[in-house]
């Protein structure tokens, strides 16, 4: 059955529109916002480096296991109904973080955000051919991508508003508060101006395949959490062994499932595809969790108020931003801007790592500078990687190589931010905060580096200039 595609009236369809935009907000600014709640969450709950670490992490990695499997559950059970489902859950999520009083029940709330999170990203997008006709539709989609562009800046400082403005019994918890009370807007708006599905044709993939592809993220990541947490348990080093089998089967499921699979062996056919992959994982797998200690740092070390922390922060989204723009319109070759962005990335790092040990708080312009550097050479490398992958796919697989790439994305945040807190927690044993975070950025720099020599290696004898014969 071939489902027809409709269009809202106008009132209906900018209300309905509304609560995408909403929903996509929340998911690009839950990790910068809970990045700045980090200290009062600590010092609430009496919380070291690793506790902070897990749950800090707890979002990501759930997003990261579950974004293709929600992403095949629209396809099946329908996008608006899974689209309501997820701001329920998230919604859910940020009350029971609201009055967790201890660890666990945070780390938890965290992780059915996280689910909640991945169910409503994936049906955004995909509810948008629903509501605007097909001239319509790349207006909106650029709609959206200024949503999550502008709510990534708008983050980190608007959490640190509301921890300023929120009385001392509520603290950090004002935001999930804020969060829950946004996520239940979704949820009513959607459900009042989103039509029901049309029956569904589509397939949601294998329960097996599923399975097995979240049981190798979180067999390979969740020990990086779990292990400083827990003082490295047996079971810790048996779940990435774990992961082996988990990957042969899934291996095996895609290859039986051919292009229908939650992830086409297909894709893996296009080198620039591969190569993409090598990237988000050197390179973009770097900012996320040096941004996460550095907003700890800043104002258990530095003494810096939220609102202080979120105009440093705020920076590198502002920059990354700006970078994406730049990108677009430099006359390179696409592996010449990746070898740009990643060897202006790694020379961000290098800068920052100089400058943190003697920051104070009269003199936090050359660091905000630096910050502001490793965004725009973030939006340089993302903008020319993604582009990287998706320009030797078939049209055919590349909805499919979008979604991996997007899941590749989370899950190098989800890995990031637990490395990062691990050796940050390992050098503030022997130095002060703002050394032990400049020790940690040895991480960031070691593997930008190593992604800006892979550029270097795969753009040598190749032409820089972008030819306009090639398209």
């Amino acid at each position: 059955m071939i489902r027809q595609i409709w269009v809202s009236r106008p009132r209906r369809r900018s209300r309905g529109f509304s609560a995408l935009l909403i929903g996509m907000a929340l998911t690009v600014t839950d990790v910068s916002m809970m990045a700045i709640a980090m200290p009062g969450i600590g010092s609430d709950l009496g919380l070291g480096t690793e506790t902070l670490a897990l749950i800090a992490g707890a979002y990501p990695l759930l997003v990261a296991m579950l974004l293709l499997p929600a992403g095949r559950a629209g396809d099946r059970f329908g996008r608006r109904r899974v689209f309501l489902v997820g701001g329920g859950l998230f919604a859910l999520g940020a009350l029971l973080a609201a009055v967790a009083t201890g660890p666990s029940a945070l780390a938890g709330a965290r992780m059915l955000q996280g689910v909640g999170g991945a169910a409503l990203a994936p049906q955004a997008l995909a509810l948008i051919p629903r509501l605007f006709t097909p001239k319509t539709q790349s207006g909106a989609f650029a709609r959206l991508a200024m949503t999550a562009s502008f709510a990534s800046v708008c983050g980190p400082l608007v959490a640190g508003m509301l921890l300023v403005a929120a009385p001392a019994w509520i603290g950090w918890r004002a935001i999930f508060l804020v969060e829950a009370g946004l996520a239940l807007t979704v949820m009513l708006l959607a459900a009042r101006q989103l039509d029901h599905d049309d029956q569904v044709a589509g397939s949601g993939g294998r329960p097996a395949e599923i399975a097995s592809f979240s049981a190798i993220i979180f067999c390979l990541v969740a020990p990086l959490y779990v292990g400083p947490a827990f003082s490295w348990p047996p079971l810790v080093f048996v779940m990435p062994a774990a992961a082996l089998p988990c990957a042969a089967l899934f291996a095996r499921l895609m290859a039986r499932a051919g292009p229908a699979a939650l992830i086409p062996p297909g894709l893996f056919q296009a080198p620039s595809f591969r190569w993409s992959l090598a990237f988000l994982f050197l390179a973009v797998s770097a900012p996320p969790g040096f941004f996460v200690v550095l907003s700890l740092v800043l104002q258990s070390e530095l003494g810096l108020s939220p609102i202080q922390t979120g105009l440093v922060t705020a920076g590198f989204p502002a920059g990354v931003v700006a970078g994406s723009w730049i990108s677009g319109r430099l006359p390179l070759q696409t592996i010449a801007r990746v070898a740009l962005g990643v060897g202006l990335l790694c020379a961000s790092f290098v800068l920052i790592r100089a400058i943190l040990p003697q920051m104070t708080t009269q003199k936090l312009w050359p660091l905000r500078l630096g910050v502001l550097t490793a965004g725009l050479s973030m939006g340089l490398t993302v903008t020319s990687v993604m582009q990287l992958g998706m320009s030797g796919l078939p049209k055919p697989l590349a909805g499919a190589g979008a979604g991996a790439i997007q899941t590749m994305q989370q899950v190098c945040m989800a890995a990031s931010i637990a490395l990062s807190f691990a050796l940050y927690g390992q050098a503030l044993a022997t130095r002060p905060g703002l050394e032990a975070a400049s020790v940690m950025l040895w991480l960031q720099i070691t593997s930008t580096g190593g992604a800006a020599l892979l550029a270097a290696t795969l753009l040598h004898g190749r032409p820089l200039l972008h030819r306009k014969d090639e398209g």
